[in-house]
């Protein structure tokens, strides 16, 4: 759904998109989100969106691998500048205030690339579907949310991490 720049009024834009997108890259428009972006135009090309997004992607927990929908809401406010504003130099430094500017190339934007790098933002790097999640037995695979499985973990053992290392000071 990418927007031809000629296209936008000068007094600016609102835009309502409610579909999918393929968040993670997997080939599947599978995460559903609603938002509402304002575009104004603030000449040479550049442009101030503005706006809200919110989606429930599905998550995998990092400890326990349950999939689990994680709420995102969050606000965007970027302002997008052509790229042929950095010019032409093989090499161009950034000034401090271009900092806060995405650079968009060619003619024409693309709404739902913003929408979804601001969502990948809200993604936690760790996902956890509770805060207090006791993940999976790292001996026997058991899921500790739902049963203890017994197994001795605070043993280092024979399946410590560091137990091959224990017998090499032996020898």
């Amino acid at each position: 759904m990418a927007m031809k720049i000629n296209d936008i009024p000068p007094e600016g834009l609102t835009l309502e998109l409610k579909q999918k997108l393929d968040l993670f890259d997997t080939g599947t428009a599978s995460t559903a989100f609603t938002s509402i972006l304002s575009i104004r135009p603030m000449g040479a090309g550049a442009f101030h969106i503005k706006g809200r997004v919110q989606a429930d992607p599905e998550l995998e927990c990092s400890r326990c691998l349950k999939v689990f929908l994680y709420h995102s809401d969050t606000e965007l406010d970027i302002t997008l500048a052509p790229e042929k504003a950095l010019g032409t130099a093989p090499e161009y430094e950034l000034g401090q205030s271009e900092l806060d500017v995405e650079f968009y190339r060619g003619e024409e934007i693309e709404p739902l690339d913003l929408v979804k790098e601001q969502l990948l933002i809200t993604v936690p790097m760790v996902p956890l579907h509770r805060p207090d999640c006791k993940g999976l037995c790292s001996v026997c695979g058991t899921d500790l949310n739902e049963t203890d499985c017994g197994c001795k973990k605070d043993n280092p053992g024979e399946f410590g991490a560091f137990s091959v290392l224990k017998d090499l000071l032996k020898k």
